[in-house]
């Protein structure tokens, strides 16, 4: 049975990230810590845990999407909103958490 995933908002994108492979979720003032093992990604907002997504492959968005397209496994569509699919092994840079900011308030320290 799959975990669904978890939908977030980053730089004005929605995105998409497995939610097995999330460890927990801090609040970092206006912003949000996820975790996923020993990496940290960040998000602006935090939506729900969905299911069901029709993940289509990325090939055509890697030809527009600044890297290659590294770090995007996929496309889908949730509500009425694209989004785009993370590979958690390799997120993309937009997701990167910035260095020196303090480690907040943890919301979920497990799934």
């Amino acid at each position: 049975m799959s975990g669904g995933y978890l939908l977030l908002r980053r730089g004005g994108v929605l995105w998409g990230i497995d939610n097995t492979v999330v460890t927990g979720l801090t609040r970092r003032g206006d912003s949000f810590q996820v975790s996923l093992g020993d990496a940290a990604l960040a998000a602006d907002e935090v939506l729900c845990v969905v299911d069901g997504l029709r993940i289509q492959p990325a090939a055509a968005l890697r030809r527009f999407w600044p890297g290659g397209g590294a770090g995007v496994t996929g496309l889908a569509v949730h509500g009425e909103q694209p989004l785009v699919i993370v590979d958690p092994q390799r997120p993309p840079e937009l997701l990167w958490l910035d260095d020196g900011a303090d480690t907040g308030e943890v919301i979920d320290g497990e799934r």
